[in-house]
């Protein structure tokens, strides 16, 4: 049962957010939403958020009835632009510069003094340099360890944007590690993503995962009412990680199913899209930009295949298609952050023949997917439910001694 607030009744919490968290495309946002939709239920929620292209009516409606107020500060991109430019010397990253502000600092100064929150609540590094400079209890979203994701792009980087990146990823971990000594805790979605951050674990420190609304997701939520695919992969396709998995997949693991099974289709759906995925679509891949319902992009698939190497943090489309009773695929990467089963609720492989194994058969007898697939579901139901996430970030986060200050 959640509690009160930290005082015995509701808690006045600031939240700044280093994008608005609508509309749900990516898994930051989703998260964000999520929590402040649960954690309205018991405390007063004042939301700050940076932005850099307009924020719609319509989008806003969405937060309206959650926040019981909004505020939006614009920075328009060239602004963003500047701010990493005018911190090329400093320690800063410029994963971090490009959301920070002076004039949203003072904007958020004025909103702190006239709130007086009882807590400050920043959503993952990117609102590092407001929590610096404002007083009282302060807990951070790391969320991701942003430094991993920096490093694994340097290593797969061209010779010359290499070093950046390398020089980018070493700023990241160190901004990282000092985080502790300007807020009272951190929160991590999984445990080696704390690990990468504060390998010795001297700081306090608490693992919220994401969840999956599984009444949502589920495989008769929506109809087919369009053509179906054999193979599907759902997610941001402009994120690295994602699309580095969709080449991949169609480059190196596709060609070996052509092979057994020429007529194979493959659906590609997500914002965002390269211009290299854009480039992939044939008669047997199409790519589709935007769905206005994602859970159509789960339906029209058979298997869901993520060949995913690289990033961080916890895979929230591999739990979504779980959820929708899709068969996955995925990597050992992937899996350390989700902890399944592997051969009882997905598939595990890591190079393109392993991949192209797995396929080949669960087409060849779809009648084996059954039991996996009702397994996959009763794993997500039973340990990825934003309720218990929630519970655990108010509880054991939100509601420790707020004397407890490094």
């Amino acid at each position: 049962m959640i509690r009160n607030g930290i005082f015995g009744g509701r808690m006045n919490v600031l939240v700044i957010a280093p994008r608005f968290p609508w509309p749900l495309e990516k898994g930051d946002k989703l998260r964000l939403y999520q929590q402040l939709r649960l954690l309205s239920r018991h405390h007063t929620l004042h939301l700050f958020a940076i932005t850099h292209v307009p924020v719609s009516e319509h989008d806003l409606s969405h937060l309206r009835s959650i926040c019981s107020s909004i505020h939006l500060h614009h920075i328009p991109f060239w602004r963003a632009g500047w701010n990493m430019l005018k911190g090329l010397f400093s320690s800063v990253p410029f994963s971090v510069l490009y959301f920070s502000d002076q004039a949203a600092m003072g904007s958020l100064n004025r909103l702190h003094s006239e709130i007086q929150p009882d807590l400050i609540y920043g959503q993952l590094i990117r609102s590092g340099e407001y929590l610096k400079r404002l007083a009282g209890m302060k807990v951070i979203d790391m969320m991701d360890a942003f430094s991993l994701i920096m490093k694994q792009r340097a290593e797969h980087a061209s010779w010359w944007s290499r070093p950046f990146l390398q020089w980018e990823a070493r700023r990241l971990q160190n901004y990282e590690r000092d985080m502790p000594l300007h807020t009272s805790r951190q929160t991590f979605i999984s445990h080696r993503d704390r690990h990468e951050v504060d390998p010795d674990e001297r700081w306090p420190a608490t693992i919220i995962p994401n969840g999956i609304d599984t009444t949502y997701f589920q495989s008769g939520s929506v109809s087919l009412d369009q053509e179906a695919y054999d193979l599907t992969f759902i997610g941001n396709l402009g994120y690295y990680p994602n699309y580095k998995a969709v080449l991949f997949l169609v480059h190196r693991i596709m060609p070996l199913v052509w092979s057994h099974r020429p007529a194979t289709t493959l659906l590609l759906a997500g914002a965002r899209p390269v211009r290299e995925i854009q480039k992939i679509a044939d008669r047997r891949v199409r790519v589709i930009p935007w769905l206005d319902d994602i859970r159509q992009g789960y339906r029209k698939g058979s298997i869901f295949v993520a060949p995913i190497h690289l990033g961080a943090g916890q895979q929230n489309k591999i739990l979504e298609a779980m959820a929708m009773e899709l068969p996955v695929i995925t990597t050992t990467h992937v899996n350390r952050g989700i902890q399944a089963k592997p051969n009882i609720d997905l598939l595990i492989a890591d190079q393109p023949e392993e991949f192209a194994a797995h396929i080949t058969r669960l087409l060849d007898a779809p009648a084996d997917i059954d039991n996996m697939t009702r397994s996959a579901r009763t794993f997500v139901e039973t340990n990825y439910s934003w309720s218990t996430s929630v519970e655990t970030l108010e509880n054991n986060v939100f509601l420790h001694d707020p004397s407890d200050h490094h």
